[in-house]
């Protein structure tokens, strides 16, 4: 019985033994499997993650100083890849179209298209910032940094486009308010001679504040309020340094006679006509008698310095006045020292010259309006622009010459080079400055701008005239002297050379 009750025993501990070492089924399976893919995807995040940041942004300060303190080696080394460090990092990639236009020997453009590889630059920019965290021994001004980023951007461009420029929101700001202002000058015409690039007197005009100071026609500028302006561009020294709020004045050097004489100048109002016209004889210009069936009073004279409003409005003032009135035979044109202007001031004045229905450039060919007279069309790099015909009814028919210099640029060209394209004007003189590029602002949301260079203009002939200029027919060069520039009309080499241009084609 005992026996009996122990096997029973035996049996009920056996059973309850491997009762309780049977395995339990877990829950949610697999346990090892789903740590290890939440700890691969961990991993994955972290990585991609740390990549995509450093990537982006440069490496984090902290490691940036421990790398530097700790001399394992240039930080910036650990921000350029191996195609970057043999490239220079320059920053800028070539596409694959622009490589090819590069390669091409025959490019019509003579470019190579490409772009700034934003993400080197942006790494390198990150460790420059993080060196100057950590090292830098003065505060650092965020907003000017950023302004001098952009205008260092743009201010590569400066070698092919010397127009590109970044304007940060507060010069947009000084720059509108300047121009609410009212600007006014000193009632004197100057002008840039080509050798010295000294800026002459070439007019002094009666009880202007310039007469008043003691000016004379010769003077040669040499300082305003201290500055050597010698050399200077006179696009900048006449906005900038001598125009200015009336009433105000300003100490002016000029250079006369081997002797510098100092003179304090205000700036007034002076009404100063924008157009110069008259008949020879008007102007004091006489011919051989003789000589020609033309008479100075058969010959017209017009000279404007720019193409705005103004010069619009009066230059058709004047040749209304010359034609209807005073019935001249033939015309001379003097944009001599015209620095250009505004394109549409241009063929307006052309539209006013010649006639509707010059179709020399245009017909047969589909780019162009059929029928029309076309002064001037513009093109991006994209081919796209824009083009400029007649449309006013109105013709001038008579024979013209127009004077020109180095001086004559940008829409000045345009409206000499048109007139030559038509065989409409005989051009006399030096060749012309070579400006036939567009430039266009464009307005950012925080209120800056940037300015570069988009487009080339051509005229009818499909002449693009940048760095090349408008050769002209009959070249005489004036001098590069400052009495050359001094001489009166009845003098001048180039101005008589367009009256015998005009005697002899009579």
């Amino acid at each position: 019985m005992q026996n009996e009750e122990k096997n029973l025993s035996n049996t009920t501990e056996n059973t309850t033994e491997t009762t309780t070492k049977k395995p339990k089924k877990p829950l949610f399976g697999n346990f090892d499997f789903v740590y290890g893919f939440l700890l691969g995807l961990a991993v994955m995040f972290l990585i991609g993650g740390s990549t995509f940041y450093v990537y982006f942004f440069g490496i984090p300060p902290f490691l940036n100083d421990l790398l530097v303190t700790r001399g394992a080696g240039n930080a910036s080394l650990t921000l350029a890849s191996a195609s970057e460090l043999q490239s220079g990092d320059k920053g800028y990639s070539l596409t694959a179209e622009g490589a090819a236009a590069g390669a091409e020997a025959d490019s019509s453009a003579g470019m190579v298209k490409s772009s700034v590889n934003m993400a080197a630059v942006t790494r390198k920019l990150g460790m420059l910032q993080s060196l100057i965290d950590q090292n830098y021994l003065f505060p650092e001004d965020p907003d000017k940094a950023a302004t001098y980023i952009y205008k260092g951007l743009l201010a590569s461009l400066n070698d092919d486009d010397p127009f590109a420029h970044y304007y940060s929101a507060e010069e947009m700001r000084e720059s509108k308010s300047s121009k609410q202002s009212t600007y006014h000058g000193i009632g004197a015409m100057v002008q840039q001679l080509e050798g010295t690039n000294e800026i002459v007197v070439t007019k002094v005009y009666p009880g202007s504040p310039a007469e008043e100071a003691g000016l004379q026609v010769g003077d040669i500028l040499y300082k305003i309020d201290g500055i050597d302006i010698s050399g200077m561009s006179i696009s900048y020294v006449l906005p900038n340094l001598i125009q200015g709020e009336e009433g105000t004045t300003f100490n002016c050097v000029v250079k006369r006679d081997d002797q510098e004489i100092s003179m304090r100048i205000s700036r007034g109002n002076v009404e100063v006509p924008r157009i110069r016209f008259g008949t020879l004889d008007e102007i004091g210009i006489e011919l051989t008698a003789g000589a020609s069936s033309l008479s100075p009073s058969d010959i017209g004279y017009m000279s404007f310095a720019n193409f705005y409003d103004v010069e619009e409005r009066q230059a058709k003032q004047a040749l209304d006045t010359l034609v209807d009135t005073a019935k001249i035979k033939a015309l001379i044109i003097d944009l001599r020292g015209n620095n250009g202007g505004d394109i549409e001031i241009a063929s307006s004045l052309l539209d006013y010259i010649l006639p509707d229905d010059l179709t020399k450039f245009t017909e047969g060919n589909s780019a162009f309006q059929q029928g029309k007279t076309l002064f001037a069309y513009t093109r991006d790099k994209n081919g796209k622009g824009q083009e400029w015909y007649a449309s006013d009814g109105h013709e001038i028919d008579i024979p013209i010459v127009v004077l020109q210099n180095q001086n004559s640029a940008s829409a000045a060209e345009l409206f000499s080079g048109c007139l030559k394209d038509y065989d409409r004007a005989t051009i006399v003189g030096t060749k012309s400055y070579g400006k036939g590029i567009v430039q266009t602002i464009t307005s950012l949301t925080d209120g800056s701008a940037v300015e570069f260079t988009t487009h080339y203009y051509y005229i009818p002939s499909g002449l693009n005239i940048h760095m090349v200029g408008i050769t002209p027919d009959v070249e005489v060069d004036l001098g590069s002297s400052a009495e050359d520039y001094m001489v009166a009309l009845k003098d001048d080499r180039q101005m008589l050379a367009a009256v015998d241009t005009l005697i002899k084609n009579n």
